[in-house]
């Protein structure tokens, strides 16, 4: 074998060893936090499920917070992206409500997870807070395109900026899942009720804008 050809078989061990590792963290992490709590779950614990060492956990994850703000991005990210390519185009208040209704149905599922996700997501720092925010920006974004179609449609005022529609979009919604986890809104029921709410009375600025 040539000694490129070595490097190059080298360096696709070496990527599906980190891949695994990878995947045995995330599993034994979800499983532990959904069992025992995060709280209760110690990096020890998910270094031995995921039979790795402790200082091979801290290479992908400094800190036990960082696994669990990855996992629920990921969980996240799933249920939004399903919610996208499941969306049967409509008026901009239903499709926004099909996807930000997927993203709470994630949300709810583990719910005791989901409230400390948004806890470490909002006091989060250093280069954990760019990668959030990198990921916030991706989402606004994909709700930047529903907005665009809209105004294509001719829903919405064409001199609205597509981004920062989707962010003031994007802050009612998270605001109502702050208030729903931190247990000012009583049920999921009651904060879908609310958002709905509170994006109809958005749009119909916009709407009037347009007018």
């Amino acid at each position: 074998m040539r000694p490129e050809s070595r490097f190059v078989e080298s360096m696709s061990r070496r990527a599906r060893r980190k891949t695994e590792t990878l995947r045995r963290i995330e599993e034994a992490g979800w499983k532990l936090f959904i069992t025992r709590g995060y709280d209760a779950t110690s990096t020890r614990e998910i270094a031995e499920a995921a039979d790795i060492a402790a200082g091979t956990l801290f290479n992908y994850f400094p800190e036990k917070r960082n696994l669990l703000i990855h996992l629920m991005q990921r969980q996240i990210d799933d249920a939004a992206s399903e919610a996208f390519d499941t969306l049967v185009p409509s008026t901009l208040e239903l499709e926004l409500t099909h996807v930000f209704e997927a993203m709470t149905r994630c949300y709810a599922e583990e719910r005791r997870l989901s409230r400390v996700f948004i806890k470490e997501l909002l006091f989060t720092d250093g280069e954990r807070r760019a990668d959030s925010a990198a990921w916030t920006f991706d989402l606004v974004k994909r709700i930047a395109g529903l907005v665009r179609n809209a105004q294509r449609r001719g829903e919405l005022d064409p001199s609205i900026d597509p981004m920062n529609a989707a962010q003031q979009i994007f802050s009612t919604h998270y605001f109502g899942l702050v208030t729903w986890l931190g247990g000012t809104i009583p049920s999921r029921v009651a904060h879908e009720a609310q958002f709905e709410s509170s994006l109809r009375l958005l749009l119909r600025g916009l709407r009037r804008s347009a007018a």
